[in-house]
């Protein structure tokens, strides 16, 4: 009897490349992605603190947008440069009405979704637009919190061009288990100027702002202005009133109880001060 011949591992074919990423540094994307969750992150932050939610930013991805876009709430508006839309799912939206008017977990045990109202699409454009924001000035756009220039409105699909991209924002709210989407979809113009900024900072050399470094390091320093030393009996006979002479002399500068300079004691408009410091060795 003839053993079977192995069969062949079917293999998957060669995956099509997207024209939209040749000679992009779309690698590189991962970076604004980062940078995009850290800035959601401090916008639902705000929520957690006043209303007491647990909203947390999951995994982000960056796309081409596919020639069948995502169809739902969209909130559509004319950004400096081109279109953006939002797509925020209605649970997200409904979620953070209820921790903001005090009725979270009210409808947990109703499957009839509420009728929608106008708080809930107040809601929903104030979300949108903080959103697109966060991304509009992270690639580069001048965007005035004060009196937002873009103007949102509502449409069943995001009305962009062709070579648009796509991000998907996964957020969670770990209070009541919820498990929701943000979607932001930026004209082609604005990726480009995204990638290009991104390619720039990659070519430029990093170097350290030790200035900068410096200014922003904070460290608390310790003077041990002097020690005086007594006999166990003068020091048992002191009592209140009475004075110690002591003469101040080269003071030590301590940082977490390390010995790092030596300084002169002086005197400037009634307080003590600190100079001449020598490095301690």
């Amino acid at each position: 009897m003839n053993p079977q011949p192995p069969r062949a591992t079917p293999r998957s074919g060669p995956q099509p490349l997207d024209p939209r990423t040749l000679g992009r540094p779309v690698h590189l994307l991962p970076r604004f992605a980062e940078q995009l969750g850290e800035a959601l992150g401090e916008l639902f932050l705000g929520h957690n603190r006043r209303y007491r939610a647990q909203y947390e930013i999951g995994a982000i991805s960056i796309k081409p947008m596919g020639p069948e876009a995502v169809a739902g709430r969209w909130m559509v508006g004319e950004a400096e440069h081109g279109r953006v839309a939002c797509l925020a799912e209605r649970s997200l939206v409904l979620n953070l009405m209820a921790h903001r008017y005090g009725n979270a977990g009210a409808d947990a045990n109703n499957n009839e979704p509420p009728a929608e109202t106008a708080t809930e699409e107040r809601m929903l454009s104030w979300l949108s637009l903080q959103s697109l924001q966060c991304a509009l000035r992270l690639i580069g756009e001048h965007v005035d919190a004060a009196a937002p220039a873009l103007q949102l409105q509502p449409s069943l699909q995001p009305q962009l061009k062709a070579g648009s991209w796509l991000i998907q924002i996964n957020v969670r709210e770990l209070g009541q288990g919820l498990q929701s989407q943000l979607l932001l979809a930026l004209d082609p113009l604005y990726i480009g100027k995204l990638l290009k900024r991104l390619g720039q900072a990659l070519s430029q050399p990093c170097r350290p702002d030790t200035q900068q470094l410096a200014k922003q390091l904070k460290l608390k320093l310790e003077a041990r202005l002097l020690e005086q030393t007594l006999p166990l009996g003068e020091l048992l006979d002191l009592r209140p009133g009475d004075l110690i002479p002591v003469r101040l002399k080269t003071t030590d500068v301590l940082v977490d109880g390390a010995l790092l300079f030596t300084a002169s004691v002086a005197e400037h408009q009634g307080k003590l001060c600190l100079t001449s410091f020598v490095d301690a060795e």
